[in-house]
This record gives C-alpha cells, sequence and structure tokens, in this order.
C-alpha cells in the first residue's frame, strides 16, 4: 500500500512538473539556435541538456508516449551532420502518455566544443519523425575534455 502510494504521488509530479514545463515555455519553439532547452511546437516533445560531473544529462519530455515503439538520442559536433546514436529507448505496450525520461551521455563529445543532441522518434506505426537539435555550448577556454 506504502509503495503504490509513493508511486502515485511520484507520478502525480511528473504531471505537474510537465504541465509547468509546457505551460510556462510557451514561447520556445524549434530552431537550430536553441542552447540547453527545445520544445516542438505540437506540444509532445521536449529536450533539456545539462552537463554534470558525469557526463552529460539529457531529460526527455513526451506527453503521447505511448505511440512511440522507440526513441533514439543523437550526438553531433555539427548541428546538421553527423549524428550518432547516443540512447536508444525502447517501450513497453503499457505505456504512460506523458512520460519524463533522463537519461546520461558518460562519453559526451569534448567539452571545449558545443554539441548538439537530437530525438528521432519511431512510432508503433513504423513513421519516422527526426526533431531539431538542441546546443549544448561548450565550455570555451576549457583545455580538459570533460
Amino acid at each position: 500500500m506504502c509503495k503504490e502510494k509513493v508511486y502515485k504521488n511520484t507520478f502525480f509530479f511528473f504531471q505537474i512538473l510537465i504541465v509547468a514545463l509546457f505551460t510556462f515555455s510557451s514561447s520556445i519553439v524549434f530552431s537550430q539556435s536553441s542552447d540547453y532547452f527545445l520544445k516542438s511546437t505540437d506540444q509532445e516533445l521536449a529536450i533539456e541538456v545539462s552537463r554534470s560531473n558525469n557526463g552529460i544529462e539529457i531529460a526527455i519530455f513526451l506527453t503521447k508516449a505511448s505511440q512511440f515503439e522507440y526513441v533514439l538520442i543523437e550526438k553531433s559536433a555539427d548541428p546538421q551532420n553527423g549524428f550518432s546514436q547516443c540512447k536508444y529507448i525502447k517501450f513497453n505496450e503499457s505505456a504512460n502518455d506523458s512520460v519524463v525520461i533522463v537519461k546520461r551521455d558518460v562519453y559526451p563529445l569534448t567539452a571545449s566544443e558545443d554539441v548538439y543532441y537530437r530525438v528521432k522518434t519511431i512510432t508503433k506505426d513504423g513513421a519516422s519523425r527526426v526533431y531539431p537539435s538542441v546546443r549544448l555550448p561548450g565550455l570555451h577556454g576549457t583545455k580538459n575534455e570533460q
């Protein structure tokens, strides 16, 4: 009973977080120059990236996750080309619609240069969609790689 209550409270918290995120950031649209955060114009996806001591934290917010078979997170040093797979997220049949997924890129590209992350989704019907990249600005003046 206690675990079920904690789960419901946690799920409720994430739903509130998603609603707040989409409500208060309605002015953000897709663009190649998005730093740290990007939200789709259809309100179905948002991605946020940040640096941590253990790599790059990548948070994905999905409002209709049950439609996806899987989601790929890709990274590149170029905003247009050269993206390689970073993370693979497979959904099961019981996936909720509103989902927050946090992944860590433990093998990031150099911290001294800009890095671009993007999301590619594949629906259960086989349709694929590639979202624009979000830029994680480099730590200019940094000589050591992360």
